[in-house]
């Protein structure tokens, strides 16, 4: 099957936890939600969908956003990207309301990097942790005392996705 972008082939596995008011960072286009903000760069690499970008900004340097303002914090395929995930965590997290919903959705690197060779599709060159996973990504969550309520771990081909309230 062909997806328009990564958000598309997870969405109907996010829907129950997409609360208003909320935001999709690092959407290239396709935003999880038609009703929420979108933040991505003002040149992002990805380009799925023509949905605008609301608050142009870079996580690594901290959104132009007002501490926990939205009920729903979505990211797919960003956190993979970055050296200090603990930090973009936090910046995602600094966001987010007490009791809002946290979603990541995020390659398991090592499945990711498979499906790469078996198909010829090019290799994601941002990817920086060769060993990224829902097993990785949860001791980020443990340390940050987050707890997790949904997670899929390669459901849908390389995919993974973590839900938590924070």
């Amino acid at each position: 099957m062909m997806y328009k972008s990564e958000t598309s082939k997870v969405r109907h596995l996010v829907e129950p936890y997409l609360i208003l008011p909320g935001i999709d960072i690092g959407f290239g286009g396709d935003k999880v939600n038609k009703e929420f903000d979108g933040s991505d760069l003002p040149n992002s690499y990805a380009n799925t969908g023509n949905d605008n970008n609301d608050i142009p900004g870079d996580i690594s340097k901290g959104l132009p956003i007002k501490d926990e303002a939205y009920q729903t914090v979505y990211s797919s395929h960003l956190v993979e990207d970055f050296e200090d995930t603990k930090s973009i965590v936090e910046e995602h997290l600094r966001i987010l309301k007490p009791g809002g919903h946290l979603i990541l959705v995020f390659p398991d690197e090592q499945a990711y990097r498979k499906e790469c060779r078996r198909t010829g599709q090019p290799y994601n060159s941002h990817h920086v942790h060769n060993y990224m996973s829902v097993k990785y990504m949860s001791t980020i969550f443990k340390e940050l005392k987050l707890e997790v309520v949904h997670q899929s771990d390669r459901e849908i081909d390389y995919n993974c996705v973590l839900v938590a309230k924070k």
